[in-house]
């Protein structure tokens, strides 16, 4: 049997509700040429039982099934029997457009690219917007190719942060989902994902040490994958330790920038997504306390316990908070000065 041109490989963990119309988005690519990896994750629902079928139905499937481990393990485990010239990868949850890993693959290879990344589409908004909302993110406004060290280097920062004049907090997004990567550069580094239960943003990770490998990145003007993002998704993504956990990813990223990036280019970046952050650890905490009636003082430790970190000072103490977006700006003025009663409200105004 020829080698597929890509192999997708989607981890899968009690998805029931989407695992069969992303499965049917990826049957219908363009690009038939395929293997799809469905990795189970020891699912507890109906999921093993809807891949199991779908592979039977169609031999470009493939099924396995491995014990609970997250879905960073789940796509290691893709990774060892996985056939294809080159890599995607998919959430169960979400859903693709048809045409996206052929225009993908049709890139690499016109190119001679190791990494071809693409854009977004959030469905549902975001995790502050009503229900039925669709934001598509452009990352490149034309082909753009990322061929020297420096310009590689500037990728790798830009996918953890960006500068202050960017409007979004990641200049390219530092997600895997919306990328392609070539089979041959992950096997010849050993490059594997680090697990999410004891890391977050564990795919970032895996994009920088990618990035660290290659010799030639191209990004397009394209937005193919569609994230779901659901109404309720704060409340069901809050993580008591998120905190923690972000603080052991910035020091992961700071370990490996330092390895070619002087500190005086890549902190700036680093203190955007630190922010970044922030909002989104003290908007859950937020929430978190309306929702399960937790007292305004308990409220106000947890945040103070955010705000007054030195990582947190350090951010926010000579960062131009003026060039940032409004939203943004105001929301780093309430962090930076403890205001926490003006961020509750500010997240309550967005919630809205």
């Amino acid at each position: 049997m020829p080698q597929p041109k890509v192999s997708i490989i989607v981890p899968v963990y009690n998805a029931q509700e989407y695992i069969e119309r992303c499965i049917n988005s990826l049957k219908n690519q363009t690009l038939e040429d395929i293997e799809i990896i469905l990795v189970d994750d020891s699912s507890t629902d109906s999921s093993l039982e809807i891949c199991n079928k779908q592979a039977s139905e169609d031999l470009r499937i493939k099924v396995i099934h491995k014990i609970n481990e997250g879905a960073g393990k789940a796509r290691n485990a893709a990774l060892k029997v996985a056939t294809g010239e080159y890599i995607g990868f998919v959430d169960s949850d979400d859903f693709v457009e048809t045409d996206m890993f052929k225009t993908l693959y049709e890139k690499a290879v016109k190119y001679n690219s190791d990494l071809v990344m693409s854009g977004v589409i959030f469905v549902d908004g975001n995790m502050f917007s009503n229900k039925d909302k669709y934001e598509r993110k452009i990352y490149f406004d034309k082909d753009t190719h990322f061929e020297t060290k420096e310009s590689l280097n500037e990728l790798k920062m830009g996918i953890v942060g960006a500068t202050p004049d960017d409007d979004d907090d990641s200049k390219y997004g530092m997600s895997i989902w919306k990328n392609l990567f070539k089979k041959e550069i992950i096997d010849k580094n050993n490059l594997v994902f680090e697990s999410e239960r004891e890391i977050l943003s564990e795919d970032a990770l895996f994009m920088i040490d990618y990035i660290s490998c290659i010799k030639k990145a191209t990004g397009i003007n394209e937005a193919f994958y569609n994230y779901i993002r659901n109404a309720d998704s704060i409340s069901k993504s809050y993580k008591k330790d998120r905190f923690e956990k972000s603080l052991v990813f910035v020091s992961e990223v700071e370990k490996r920038f330092k390895k070619d990036i002087s500190p005086h280019k890549y902190q700036i970046y680093v203190y955007r997504f630190w922010q970044a952050m922030c909002r989104v650890i003290c908007s859950q905490e937020i929430i978190n306390a309306d929702l399960n009636n937790i007292k305004y003082a308990d409220l106000k430790k947890n945040l103070r316990k955010v705000c007054t970190h030195s990582l947190t000072v350090n951010a926010l103490k000579s960062y131009p908070i003026k060039k940032l977006p409004f939203k943004q700006r105001v929301f780093a003025y309430g962090i930076k000065y403890r205001l926490y009663f003006i961020l509750k409200v500010l997240v309550k105004l967005r919630s809205k």
